[in-house]
């Protein structure tokens, strides 16, 4: 793995069955001892009999830390959801806020999710982006609770406590004032699963990610309209606006899209002619860039196999011509080789050093992949036998430079292991022709192997950026036709992988760096408590300016409060990384 986030996010989502019948219990180092992170709120908590995808992710963690401080601190860092309550566009983290008796105030709370949209985007979902999804649900709940000095001024309906960054993906759906709280419920409702529903065709692994996508990284819900009471505040009260911000994302059912030969058919007609992806271009403009450009990746790399190429067959052609121009010196030492007084010779092959740089697709469509060193079990070169008759020949580009450097190297070693009958003299008469050759060798040792070096590296491009090809034509491009096309009758799912019951629940914890002054300076508060604390000013020493960073445009009091809560969407797409793997690649 490259990074351990990758690992961590690349869960197989069948490890949750190979565990599910382990107690909960089993992962913690005490019986007694709650799961980190586990819902405090009911919304959050894992309903009985339901996979918590977090003790899955805990137990990798535990697995790839020794350390538990190290495991607890990842822990943490996968987990946490950043929650705040602004006033305005200021927090004024080592202040109390100051706002004037006869402000009215919108209060603004916000979550930051762009961790988990992150995350998400660095995988591939292993269950298949065509996994059909059943029974997926997500709701919110915020919970905001104004201290006794403030009144809600207005009615509070699902009509003007406003959802930001949310699209069209969230929505709210229930608001409910219970004394000094408001209750403000959010839901799912992604317009490509209500679409499914409606045409009843399968909601897919896809459609969720592409919903996530669409959200933004900080979602905001504001709660309009609170005032103070004037008959029971007065100018230098402090008060306190709490908040809590809880919610899950639960999915009943994933079945694995079953595999499907007619993806492999598909797959070699788009290799054949590349031209026929163009139809995905509107319809899966994200898969298709990603192609686009893995196909300039492709390209670049087989051009730099081929400027390779052709420097190790320069060298070659150099070597020959100077073994020819130095044959006596280069026959001195041969005829003291005790076992093998030959070179390789005629053992290239010419293809071995072409490679399709116009028309890159053939690396795969013809396997010129082992052009460059075999992948498929092979040999890169026959060291021959002169007692058979038998010479020496390379099979791929790593044959020639294999071969090619050991017969540049022979003269150099004989030179320096086997010359005990040449004479001082005639050894230094001979150093330039042996200089040369070991100025060669060096040259071909630099073109590398097929473990590391130049030629590792440049057969690692190629290979990442056909395999990345691949798998968006297995992956995307084919089974979308599939799918679409009304000639393949659509996606089978018939004996595939079966997961149900999957649930990811959470509460959001105070951001450090919009911390309330209060939590701050108290040793014994709870830190991760969402909270704002402002204090009561009076007409004399009003300044709206200090409370929202400008005037407001309606009346010039109104402040600007956000309590943005809903993380049912990153509830949503933590999920999605949990139950993803990017399938292992084997050259």
């Amino acid at each position: 793995m490259k990074n351990l986030a990758r690992y961590v996010l690349s869960i197989t989502l069948s490890v949750i069955l190979v565990f599910s019948a382990i107690p909960s219990v089993v992962v913690h180092a005490d019986d007694n001892q709650a799961l980190q992170g586990a819902g405090k709120h009911p919304i959050s908590k894992t309903p009985e009999g339901w996979y918590d995808l977090r003790e899955v992710l805990l137990m990798f963690l535990e697995n790839s830390f020794k350390n538990k401080e190290e495991v607890k601190a990842e822990y943490e860092k996968l987990t946490r959801l950043d929650g705040d309550i602004l006033l305005g566009t200021d927090t004024q983290h080592k202040e109390i806020k100051s706002v004037n008796i006869n402000d009215t105030m919108n209060f603004t709370g916000t979550l930051k999710v762009d961790v988990i949209k992150k995350a998400v985007g660095m995988i591939t979902p292993g269950v298949g982006a065509y996994a059909k999804l059943e029974g997926v649900s997500s709701r919110f709940v915020a919970e905001f609770v104004i201290p006794d000095g403030m009144i809600y001024s207005k009615i509070l309906t699902k009509d003007n406590v406003k959802l930001k960054n949310a699209k069209d993906i969230f929505e709210v759906t229930d608001v409910k004032v219970e004394g000094q709280k408001v209750t403000v419920m959010m839901e799912f409702v992604d317009p490509a699963l209500k679409k499914a529903n409606k045409e009843n065709k399968p909601y897919i692994v896809r459609d969720l990610n592409n919903a996530l996508n669409k959200v933004g990284c900080q979602l905001e819900i504001t709660i309009p309209g609170i005032k103070f009471d004037k008959t029971k505040v007065k100018a230098g009260d402090v008060l306190t606006v709490k908040g809590v911000l809880s919610g899950n994302y639960k999915m009943e059912r994933l079945v694995t899209a079953h595999y499907d030969p007619r993806m492999k058919t598909l797959r070699n007609e788009y290799l054949k002619d590349p031209s026929k992806v163009e139809k995905f271009k509107n319809v899966m403009p994200a898969e298709y860039q990603e192609y686009q450009n893995q196909v300039k990746n492709l390209t670049k790399a087989v051009g730099d196999i081929q400027k390779l190429a052709d420097e190790v067959k320069a060298l070659r052609d150099e070597f020959n011509k100077f073994v020819a121009d130095n044959r006596e010196v280069i026959d001195r030492y041969l005829n003291n080789d005790p076992y093998d007084k030959t070179l390789y010779e005629n053992y290239s092959d010419e293809k071995n050093f072409k490679f399709p740089t116009d028309e890159p697709f053939k690396m795969m469509t013809e396997r010129l992949y082992n052009r460059y060193y075999q992948h498929d079990g092979h040999s890169d070169m026959d060291y021959g036998n002169k007692a058979a008759n038998r010479p020496a020949k390379a099979y791929s580009l790593y044959g020639e430079i294999n071969l090619l450097g050991n017969n540049i190297a022979k003269v150099p070693k004989l030179y320096k292991y086997w010359s005990r009958n040449i004479s001082d003299e005639q050894k230094a008469k001979d150093k330039p022709v042996i200089d040369k050759l070991e100025e060669m060798s060096k040259r071909a040792t630099a073109f590398g192997n097929d473990e590391e070096g130049r030629l590792y590296e440049l057969g690692s491009r190629e290979f990442e950026a056909r395999d990345t090809i691949v798998d968006i034509y297995i992956d995307g491009f084919a089974l979308q036709e599939i799918l679409t096309n009304p000639q393949y009758g659509g996606i089978k799912y018939e004996n595939a992988s079966d997961y149900s019951k999957i649930f990811i629940g959470w509460d959001a914890v105070q951001s450090e760096a919009g911390r309330d002054s209060v939590l701050e300076n108290d040793t014994n508060a709870d830190k991760k408590a969402i909270q704002l604390t402002v204090k009561v000013t009076d007409n004399k020493t009003k300044n709206p300016s200090k409370i929202t960073g400008k005037k407001s445009p309606r009346t010039g009091d109104e402040t600007n409060l956000t309590l943005y809560a809903v993380g049912i969407l990153v509830a949503l797409g933590g999920t999605i990384a949990l139950t993803s793997i990017k399938r292992r690649k084997t050259r």
